[in-house]
């Protein structure tokens, strides 16, 4: 009986060290949600004006497409970057 409840307590330790581990995850993931919703908007109209300044197109919706586009690479771009620096 000594034995399961050293096993007990011991399976209880890492339980709630990796359920703080990944609560701490978890945070840092929503924080980080709420900062790129911060910087969308300005990412976004910056990205718009300069497709705007440097195409000859007015169509707002194909505009939009293409900075949604050029936001989409520059994204891809710095997650290919950040990851191979992080290997």
């Amino acid at each position: 009986m000594h034995k399961i409840k050293k096993i007990a307590k011991k399976t209880t330790r890492k339980f709630k060290k990796e359920f703080k581990r990944q609560l701490r995850l978890a945070i840092a993931a929503a924080i980080g949600f709420l900062i790129a919703f911060a910087w969308k908007d300005f990412i976004f109209n910056i990205t718009r004006q300069t497709v705007i300044d440097l195409a000859t197109v007015t169509n707002i919706h194909f505009v939009g497409l293409l900075a949604a586009i050029t936001v989409s690479l520059i994204g891809v771009i710095l997650i290919i970057l950040s990851s191979r620096l992080l290997e």
